[in-house]
């Protein structure tokens, strides 16, 4: 299969946010993109595909010896392969890519976080590091978008967290602070439990408030000269925000559905933003404490 089309199926089939996101990005910039999206999806699905942690390791041995073969330009995955382009042409550092594997490893060893400040990790090494090389991809690099990708990038992560928060509890895996876990009188069990309904929508209300404060803080700090240069990031983050608004409306049921955005919704979304870029402002606080 051609690098690209399998980087497209990875991380952008079609009616996904990021197959909208890359829609607008700047033509020069989509195939990189696209690799780095794919590049993260790949390596953090490993441990959500093995249930055998030794078998996992030896999976993330392998990409980190695809990435010293990226860095000397001899790849033999699809997904590196799509990448080298980028890495050449823009002259980005590999090494940032070794934290998303580092971030697999720590789903592999532990998938628990005392504190925000490991989560915190967590997240920057899963989103953070592929997001400082996306910003770089533009064809303008001379504003300084990296506040703007550290905080999209941290919003996005937490996201997904609670959008998926079953898929992983079932997984043994749990991306809510286990100190504001126990402030609301929960454990990784009762958590599930009907019972503590109330206590698990008011938690969750808290962990999407800090997921919107990233995003709005991430618009807030991506310069109105940067922001057709960053189009991809920009719908991202309205993207999110909508589905975060769209689940927060439903009281987070996310333990029993499934929230989406639609094609068209998305769409839309997307094309104004392309539109009006000026236009995206936060609507919460910038603070992300």
């Amino acid at each position: 299969m051609d690098p690209l089309e399998y980087c497209r199926n990875k991380a952008a089939p079609e009616g996904s946010s990021f197959y909208y996101a890359l829609l607008f990005a700047p033509p020069a910039s989509r195939d990189g993109l696209l690799a780095l999206a794919a590049f993260r999806n790949e390596v953090l699905e490993i441990p959500r595909e093995v249930s055998d942690a030794g078998v996992g390791a030896v999976k993330l041995n392998f990409w980190q010896e695809e990435l010293e073969r990226l860095s000397h330009g001899q790849p033999r995955h699809p997904v590196t392969q799509a990448l080298l382009p980028a890495i050449e042409e823009y002259q980005l550092p590999t090494e940032g890519l070794s934290e998303v594997i580092e971030a697999a490893r720590m789903d592999l060893e532990y998938g628990r976080y005392p504190t925000l400040r490991e989560l915190t990790l967590y997240c920057h090494r899963a989103g953070g590091a592929v997001a400082d090389m996306a910003w770089r991809l533009s064809p303008d690099t001379g504003q300084d978008a990296a506040p703007f990708a550290h905080d999209l990038a941290m919003g996005l992560e937490l996201t997904r967290m609670i959008r998926h928060l079953r898929r992983d509890l079932r997984a043994g895996r749990l991306y809510i602070p286990e100190d504001e876990l126990s402030l609301s009188g929960l454990d990784s069990t009762s958590l599930m439990t009907e019972e503590q309904a109330s206590k698990r929508t008011q938690l969750l209300q808290r962990q999407g408030d800090r997921a919107r404060r990233f995003l709005d803080s991430a618009i807030a700090q991506l310069p109105d000269g940067s922001r057709r240069h960053q189009l991809h990031g920009l719908v991202l983050a309205v993207l999110y925000r909508q589905l975060l608004d769209r689940i927060a409306a439903d009281d987070y049921p996310v333990l029993t559905r499934q929230h989406h955005l639609t094609p068209l919704r998305k769409l839309w979304l997307a094309w104004r933003t392309a539109r009006r870029p000026k236009s995206v402002r936060p609507r919460t606080g910038e603070s992300t404490q």
